[in-house]
């Protein structure tokens, strides 16, 4: 897939100031105010922000009154549950928060729903069986709570206190009945422009209850989750969510422990030069893939004190999940790339693809496979006894909660962000679904918003690559959402070998420009060789990576897009 060109924009205003304060190279400073990172106050912090750079947590609306009363549970003896989405966010939730709670002498249990049996979301009956086990008074959700407005009133009138800790997309209209609900997305939480993943919210939370009893908790191994759910969520990385990830991954590196040990070996992931992409490659997927399939209850219990000895055995569990996860998912790829027509999928702009019992497990995967490919919002709907369960995938430009919103008489549960949803309806009301999204796309986006863009930073020439000019970009770490790794475009390189395929999807060849020599990796970019010549000139855009293998350390150009001249 081809892409747009463009080049980013620079704010200039403050742009010798922030050089000159700072000490930085000027492609470094123009690099920051690309990014929004436009003051010498902002670089500053971007640069130097660390754990005392933290907000008082007590700005957030609702942690005030949420500690009160989580105090009051705990002097009383009162039983708490923490209820928890099954996700890397929600899982890393409900262990930041019940290791908390333990430790301040709490009553905490967690309730964690099946994605099969209990569906996404708060669920009175989850919450009903849980309490048929054994009652308690206070319930706390982590990455949920904020769109179940009924769910809560019925939980709330059998005589259970509420609090919601979320991060999720608000209704116009909030849960009633409720202690707090501390969510930086609704309007006035103080905490509007941060971006919090649920584990971030959690960790507000967390600090103001260290705060309130006066003691430090285990700190480095909360930072240490906070930061796998935070990287994991995708949520930009700016801001707080930047102090937490650049010093959460300083403190993996440094620290050891044991649980974290053990998956970071499972993954072949060298801790001290553990990155953001890791975490998001290696570490999330698996961690993922037990709520994907079933009982996400495994990723928990691998932080409980009392399975210390069976800490092997829960992750190979987990390994054996994640490498089925992966079959199934090039399975349902497979069955559903095998019907799609190209010429009529590019006259939509909206694909629902739907199936008997497909693994919903792994829809949501795949949705953004197919997304990827077409570069159009992408629905996978698996119909199960008149019902369809889905998973949406936007593009950038599209908020999908804000396209559902308009459908919401025809739904009869959804949820999500910008860019990803949830969906249950009636089967009968897919092709309703079908045909009023496409139309409102059509109505009010344009074609070109369709058409995937690479937003390039700098043109340069293949010279300028060296140590030291790497040394530099690495200034903006960790990248991510927010603070994208550097794109460059050098032209008129010559493609100095033969175009090698991968594993049947990738691509690898090296450039050239008479003088300086690079290897280039094109992932998922197969089908693309029959562009590329021998001796042949291209346009090249590109990021850059060094690499370590075999005892050789070199750079890496990772093809994002080229043209042949």
């Amino acid at each position: 897939m081809k892409f747009r060109w463009e080049f980013t924009r620079c704010n200039r205003t403050n742009l010798e100031e922030i050089v000159n304060n700072l000490g930085i190279p000027e492609f470094i400073g123009e690099l920051l105010c690309m990014r929004g990172i436009d003051t010498l106050e902002k670089a500053r912090v971007f640069f130097s922000g660390t754990k005392k750079n933290f907000k008082d947590p007590k700005l957030l609306k609702g942690v005030e009154e949420a500690v009160s009363r989580i105090d009051k549970a705990i002097k009383k003896g009162e039983e708490i549950v923490i209820y928890g989405d099954y996700d890397v966010d929600g899982i890393t939730s409900i262990v930041v928060l019940k290791t908390v709670l333990e430790r301040l002498g709490a009553k905490v249990r967690y309730a964690l729903p099946n994605r099969f049996q209990d569906g996404y979301g708060v669920k009175v009956e989850k919450v009903e069986k849980v309490f048929g086990e054994k009652p308690f008074s206070l319930l706390i959700t982590v990455d949920c709570g904020v769109k179940a407005r009924d769910e809560i009133k019925k939980i709330h009138d059998m005589g259970i206190d509420v609090i919601i800790t979320d991060h999720h997309e608000p209704d116009k209209e909030l849960p009633d009945d409720v202690v707090a609900i501390i969510n930086p997305k609704i309007e006035g939480s103080g905490y509007e422009n941060e971006p919090l993943a649920g584990v971030g919210v959690v960790f507000k939370l967390v600090q103001a209850l260290q705060e309130h009893f006066n003691v430090e908790i285990e700190n480095d191994f909360i930072l240490k989750l906070v930061t796998i759910g935070t990287v994991a969520d995708l949520v930009p990385l700016i801001g707080e969510n930047r102090i937490i990830v650049k010093e959460g991954l300083k403190t993996i590196r440094e620290t050891k422990t044991k649980e974290l040990e053990a998956i970071f070996n499972s993954c072949h992931i060298d801790r001290k030069n553990l990155a953001c992409i890791d975490i998001s490659y290696k570490i999330a997927p698996r961690i993922n893939a037990l709520g994907r399939l079933g009982d996400a209850s495994y990723a928990i219990e691998i932080f409980s004190p009392e399975n210390t000895e069976r800490i092997k055995e829960y992750v190979d569990y987990m390994n054996r999940k994640n490498y089925e996860r992966q079959k199934l998912e090039k399975t349902l790829e497979k069955l559903i790339q095998a019907d799609l027509d190209e010429k009529e999928i590019l006259k939509q702009r909206f694909l629902i693809l739907k199936g008997k019992n497909w693994h919903r497990g792994v829809i949501g995967i795949v949705a953004s496979k197919i997304q990827k490919k077409y570069y159009r919002p992408v629905g996978i709907i698996s119909i199960e006894d008149g019902m369809g369960y889905g998973s949406i995938r936007s593009i950038e430009g599209i908020n999908i909660i804000e396209v559902l919103d308009t459908c919401k008489d025809i739904l009869e549960n959804y949820g999500g962000h910008n860019q990803a949803a949830g969906i249950t309806l009636k089967s009968e009301n897919i092709p309703i679904l079908h045909e009023r999204v496409n139309k409102y796309l059509f109505e009010n986006y344009p074609e070109e918003l369709f058409i995937p863009r690479v937003n390039i930073d700098f043109e340069i020439e293949l010279s300028r690559i060296n140590e030291s000019f790497y040394e530099n970009i690495r200034l903006l770490e960790p990248f991510g959402i927010g603070n994208p790794q550097p794109v460059f475009l050098t032209r008129d390189v010559i493609v100095e070998s033969e175009v090698d395929i991968l594993s049947d999807k990738h691509i690898k060849f090296y450039v050239s420009d008479g003088l300086h020599k690079f290897v280039v990796i094109g992932y998922n970019k197969a089908k693309e060789a029959r562009n590329l010549e021998k001796f042949g000139s291209i346009d090249i855009v590109y990021t850059i990576d060094r690499v370590r293998w075999n005892h050789r350390e070199y750079f890496q150009l990772n093809l994002i897009d080229f043209k042949v001249r």
